[in-house]
């Protein structure tokens, strides 16, 4: 019997398994029609409980015949109860519209909980809902990434950035997609901005690891961004500027029959700098950068439930030096997308995507292309839900065809530096079953296969997961996994902590793939009331990690060392909704260990982003008349950074002349990132007031980013061309964050 015919073969025997009634549809906004993903539904007082998916379908399936009552629960929507009376083997389709639990603008919505503990056997999962981005203190405007630095487990290595390392893992590692497209480069401005406009993106799920079959790709995290379909009853937009940025959005029904949606974003610091040059104001030079982002989707509704959308994504960052006959800097993605979900029966759900995704990096001089880096793909994909009994199966694959170039042209050298362009093909199966096995057990078994036509790679990736109910109000979990990488990203910048124009490397037969096993425990308790607690610890052991060697070579694996690594640490988390106050104390404590046999002399060393301890505290108050008051305040151990303990000189000899010139010093060290920089700490606060004119609502924000201007230091700089003859030991300077930051913004919906 064949593999594919094995599949189908346990399919079909896990329908007979039980028998009784199903319930099956789709959880959807009133007001808007948007379907809602991750909702909570569950039999009151019974066993049978799930969540929606990203469609904001679910199944409840194998339910005695009689009367029951369901629940469905989503944050900052009221609960909903409805009494049924099943027959044996009835299949129930039904339609759930929740209603806003509170006037838009009374109250915040801090953190998306959806009592996933409960209904969800994830570890590591924490869904953000938008508005939890849009009304925490950020630079110059909300943003995504920014705002899930916040969340234990989730840092970034300085105010510069906002790019991603989770429990340990580098940013590249992350598995970044919006309505199922892969986003390669996922910043702008070299990581100051994430890629994603705030107003498209309904949620985000964020699953730190540990993740199921159905996931695939890399070996760190997901984060699943979800767009906006559009509202399905009437028009409405908004429109919002910063000191930085102009950003809006339009959305409504498409007839009766669907819905679109369109954002758009454009800094002007190119603008702003200009003029401020123009009128001598702080003496400051033109900044020619600027960045242009649009999300646009379209979703027809079709009969049975069925649905068929067109997404797409464009960000372009441009830095044009070219009036001073210098540079062209230029970097960004587009994608798009065509996504079909299908119901094919009671407890039988299916989705199909084909999209493409281009990432490009170009870097020109006085009209000459320096630099060409691009990622292409091409993929296929179908996720598939069926739902009998105890057993919840996902099953799938994905196929992709892929492109990567690296390429250099310097005039100087007498033009190809090097060029490389690598292509294969990747396939991907997967099936998990999620088996309750009683109300208190729960277990789910997993297994994704792979293949890559480049270096003919063949490996398996299982995954199992285990949760019990210790009582009503406390659950724990055990997750344990295995995952591979066919394509990583390399940082050009590692020692600046910088992502930008970062080298994308395809696993062949020189480079291994990456792989790395996941073991996470999970606990969490509602015992005291309002404040929910969750404990993660994690232990994650990575190999064939890459990193840029010190010079180039015209061979390219020859340009990367491989090495492995591993991280372990424990992350605290207490949500709390006390009085009128919302938010979370969250603390992390971890540890990061790479090596590699020929850097740093094979000792195991901390990375950049090891940071032994973090603190988050964030608090929302709304103190009346339309206003709310928001505090952060985030705590991390230094960075580590590499400091000399003692210099010499070099002499230089000319020809016979046994007379050394004595021209340069350099440095002893007492091994790499042997020190650290001293602890950041920064408190932001934002003020926001919501008004409403009609149907319009007008919302403007005040932020105060480093309140008490904490001079956090960045990293230190040492030079090596200090005077030769100059006693005493090295002098350092520091490169500082940001200092006390005000920013200011309007918004206006309709």
């Amino acid at each position: 019997m064949s593999k594919l015919n094995k599949i189908i073969f346990l399919i079909l025997i896990v329908t007979r398994l039980s028998s009784g009634a199903t319930i099956s549809g789709f959880v959807k906004d009133s007001i808007s029609g948007e379907p809602l993903a991750f909702a909570n539904i569950y039999l009151e007082r019974e066993k049978f409980g799930t969540t929606s998916n990203f469609k904001g379908f679910f199944v409840l399936d194998g339910i005695p015949a009689g009367r029951h009552t369901l629940v469905v629960s989503y944050v900052g929507f009221k609960e909903k109860r409805v009494s049924l009376f099943l027959r044996s083997d009835e299949k129930l389709r039904l339609n759930i519209k929740l209603s806003p639990a509170v006037e838009v603008g009374e109250s915040l919505v801090v953190l998306g909980r959806r009592d996933l503990g409960e209904r969800s056997i994830n570890v590591g999962q924490i869904i953000v809902h938008h508005n939890a981005v849009r009304d925490i203190p950020q630079l110059a405007e909300p943003d995504l990434f920014r705002s899930l630095q916040l969340l234990p487990g989730v840092t970034t290595v300085s105010d510069f950035s906002s790019a991603l390392y989770i429990w340990g893992g580098v940013p590249s590692e992350n598995l970044v997609t919006i309505d199922g497209i892969d986003v390669y480069n996922v910043n702008h401005l070299g990581g100051v901005f994430s890629a994603f406009n705030v107003d498209a993106i309904k949620e985000v799920n964020l699953v730190k690891g540990g993740f199921p079959a159905r996931w695939g790709g890399r070996v760190g995290s997901v984060i699943e961004v979800i767009n906006k379909e559009g509202n399905r009853n009437s028009v409405h937009g908004m429109f919002m500027t910063s000191l930085l940025s102009t950003h809006g959005l339009l959305e409504g029904p498409l007839c009766d029959f669907g819905t679109w949606m369109v954002a758009a974003r454009r800094t002007y610091f190119d603008i702003i700098t200009s003029a401020m040059e123009k009128l001598n104001i702080l003496d400051v030079e033109k900044v020619p950068y600027h960045f242009t982002d649009a999300h646009s989707k379209v979703t027809m509704d079709l009969p049975n439930g069925d649905k068929i959308s067109l997404s797409g994504y464009y960000g372009k960052d441009l830095f044009d030096l070219e009036e001073d006959d210098t540079v062209v800097l230029g970097w960004g993605n587009w994608t798009i997308s065509l996504n079909y979900s299908h119901v094919f029966g009671h407890g039988h759900f299916g989705n199909f995507l084909l999209a493409y995704s281009d990432c490009d990096d170009r870097f020109e001089g006085a009209g000459s292309e320096i630099m060409h880096d691009f990622v292409r793909d091409l993929t296929l994909r179908a996720d598939l839900m069926l739902a009998k009994g105890n057993h919840t199966i996902e099953y799938g694959g994905v196929a992709k065809r892929l492109s990567v170039q690296n390429r250099v042209d310097v005039v100087d050298f007498g033009g190809r530096l090097w060029s490389w362009l690598h292509q294969t093909y990747l396939v991907s199966g997967y099936i998990q079953d999620e088996w309750r096995i009683t109300p208190l057990w729960r277990i789910s078994g997993g297994l994704r296969a792979n293949y890559s036509w480049l270096g003919h790679y063949k490996l398996f990736a299982p995954r199992f997961s285990i949760q019990r109910t210790i009582d009503e109000k406390t659950r724990a979990k055990i997750a344990l996994g295995r995952y591979y990488q066919f394509i990583m990203s390399v940082p050009k910048f590692e020692e600046m902590g910088i992502s930008l124009f970062d080298t994308w490397v395809m696993a062949d037969e020189r480079i291994k793939p990456m792989w790395a096993d996941h073991a996470v425990f999970h606990i969490e308790t509602e015992h005291i009331p309002s404040v929910p607690i969750t404990v993660d610890a994690y232990y994650k052991r990575i190999g064939n990690v890459l990193r840029h060697k010190a010079y180039f070579t015209d061979v390219f694996w020859k340009m990367f060392d491989q090495g492995e690594g591993k991280s372990f640490g424990v992350d605290l988390m207490a949500r709390f909704d006390l009085k009128g106050f919302k938010g979370w104390v969250a603390y992390s404590h971890g540890y990061v260990i790479n090596k590699f046999s020929e850097f740093a002399g094979g000792k195991p060393f901390y990375p950049k982003h090891d940071k032994r301890h973090q603190v988050n505290i964030l608090l929302q108050k709304n103190i009346g008349k339309g206003y709310t008051l928001s505090l952060g305040w985030v705590y991390t151990t230094g960075m580590p950074y590499t400091e000399p303990i003692g210099k010499f000189v070099m002499p230089y000899l000319n020809g016979s002349d046994f007379n050394p010139f004595w021209r340069e010093m350099r440095y002893y060290y007492g091994g790499y990132n042997n020190k650290r920089v001293p602890p950041y700490h920064r408190l932001d606060v934002g003020i926001y007031k919501h008004a409403e004119y009609g149907k319009m609502r007008v919302e403007w924000f005040l932020q105060v980013l480093n309140v008490y201007n904490r001079k956090n230091i960045y990293a230190y700089y040492y030079s090596n061309y200090y005077d030769p003859y100059e006693e005493g030991q090295p002098q350092r300077e520091a490169i500082r964050m940001f200092p006390l930051l005000p920013t200011f913004g309007l918004s206006v919906r309709f």
